[in-house]
């Protein structure tokens, strides 16, 4: 009634070798996409606290009149590259297929340039600092607000995302919002 499969050692090591060789792949290929998920969000997130310090860097720059010129192209090359970097940023997460993730980091970046953006732009028309005192800007620290409350939310948001997979897993089954 019953067939008795018979297995020799060196086959049954084989398999168990095997076995323990594709779970080590398993394991150490979700460690090596949770890294480079956590390289591509802080890359995006350094992004965004760049271009957050673009009003403060504008009203901060070299006041002496044979510096103006180079310090309008500094300024204005360095701003370039912080925007490439933001677009850049927004196409690999959205490539990442963590949609939920995409569509946070497309609210920040778009709460930045109405915050962080509208300050740099209204910096260049007013002179630059020329004191030390002047280094404190409250005010504008307190306008780009909605901005660090969006960067808030945004680390939440990050946070779940890099969990590890079993963890992702485990919050979906249970329920929680993932």
């Amino acid at each position: 009634m019953f067939l008795a499969v018979t297995i020799s050692a060196p086959i049954g090591g084989a398999a168990i070798g095997l076995a323990g060789i594709l779970i080590g792949l398993w394991i150490n290929g979700g460690r090596t996409e949770r890294q480079r998920r956590r390289d591509l969000h802080a890359r995006a997130l350094a992004a965004v606290l760049s271009y957050a310090e673009m009003p403060f860097m504008i009203r901060r720059r070299r006041y002496e009149a044979e510096e103006r010129s180079a310090e309008r192209v500094r300024l204005s090359t360095h701003f370039s590259t912080v925007k490439a970097e933001l677009s850049a940023c927004q196409v690999l997460l959205a490539a990442d297929g963590d949609q939920g993730l995409s569509n946070a980091y497309e609210t920040l970046v778009e709460t930045a340039r109405q915050t962080a953006g509208r300050e740099a732009h209204e910096a260049w028309k007013d002179d630059p600092i020329e004191t030390d005192p002047e280094m404190n800007m409250g005010p504008v620290f307190d306008r780009l607000e909605p901005l660090r409350d969006h960067l808030d939310q945004f680390e939440v948001d990050l946070a779940r995302a890099t969990l590890p997979r079993r963890f992702r897993v485990w919050r979906w089954l249970r329920g929680a919002e993932v």
